[in-house]
């Protein structure tokens, strides 16, 4: 079928209608439809749901726990972390170089470690390479080295701080996890973070950077943790 479209104007389709002539009388109902009509009740009645009442109950009101900003401080606290893990990383190169000549077994297992509430060096042995005997050896060995202890404890103490002195909410959001003293060691293994990885090496690279340690061990930060850090260090709430 063929169409054909022409620009001409075309007239409306719709004629214009004449008034009608008939005259309307307005006629009263039959009696029995007028009785009907008086008789009829309400088509529904409304009864309000039980939950469009509870809608109209008060509102609760709850508490959120937002916590501390990030102090104006946590530049200088961040540059000390970075410091202390430069020389634990240095210090540990030198530990591992010792080891390996004087106790090869040990220098070749995947051990980790770690600091523990009273400073000691504890062995963490998550691959279960050294069995109890060599866990002993390496601990002395481990705690005998005055360079990696201290500055292991230089460490622990400066992440801790810098954690602190961040938000749970702005900045770094370092402050999101509570790092203690106490729970550092079930926290934090040292040596993956300091060992030297070949990049094609993917195995537990979970464990080779703080921020993500944290994340699948650290304890979550709240406004218990926050309100005992602030007691620890005798700040207050209002610092």
């Amino acid at each position: 079928m063929s169409l054909s479209v022409s620009a001409a104007h075309l007239a409306p389709a719709s004629p214009r209608l004449a008034p009608s002539e008939q005259t309307l009388t307005p006629k009263a109902p039959p009696e029995a439809a007028g009785q009907a009509l008086a008789n009829a009740g309400p088509a529904a009645i409304y009864h309000p749901s039980e939950a469009a009442q509870t809608l109209r109950e008060p509102l609760q009101v709850i508490d959120v726990w937002v916590g501390r900003s990030e102090s104006p401080e946590f530049p200088r606290f961040a540059e000390r972390f970075n410091g202390a893990q430069a020389v634990l990383k240095s210090a540990f190169t030198a530990f591992q170089s010792t080891l390996a000549s004087t106790a090869p077994d040990l220098a070749a297992t995947d051990y980790g470690f770690t600091v523990e509430a009273d400073g000691r060096l504890k062995v963490l042995d998550k691959s279960g390479q050294l069995g109890e005997a060599n866990i002993k050896r390496l601990t002395v060995l481990l705690n005998g080295s005055a360079e990696l202890k201290t500055a292991a404890v230089a460490y622990r103490d400066a992440t801790i701080d810098m954690m602190d002195a961040s938000s749970p909410w702005s900045g770094s959001r370092m402050g999101f996890y509570s790092l203690t003293n106490e729970n550092f060691a079930n926290t934090i293994d040292l040596a993956p973070m300091l060992r030297t990885y070949d990049p094609s090496d993917l195995t537990d690279i979970k464990d080779r950077f703080l921020v993500t340690q944290l994340a699948y061990k650290g304890e979550r930060a709240t406004e218990e943790t926050e309100r005992a850090m602030y007691e620890r260090r005798g700040w207050s709430l209002d610092d």
